[in-house]
């Protein structure tokens, strides 16, 4: 059985995996959008469409871990 202590940076390792996965995703979403013309994928940068990835990606990430906060101190 694994120490609270490697518990504990194991799933911090796994938060920050997330955290830098979902960034990566928001900036694919920031840098490239599709072209209504071609329908192809196309370099069109577009701050919303990031920054809605992001805010997704931060409210699950936040909720996560005011839950595991929320079940320390319980």
């Amino acid at each position: 059985m694994p120490k609270p202590d490697d518990r504990q940076r194991l799933l911090f390792g796994v938060m920050l995996a997330v955290s830098v996965w979902g960034s990566i995703i928001a900036l694919g979403a920031f840098l490239f959008g599709l072209d209504p013309a071609t329908g192809q994928v196309t370099f069109a940068p577009n701050v919303v469409r990031g920054g809605i990835v992001l805010g997704f990606v931060a409210i699950f990430v936040g909720g996560w871990a005011l839950l595991l906060r929320g079940r320390k101190s319980a």
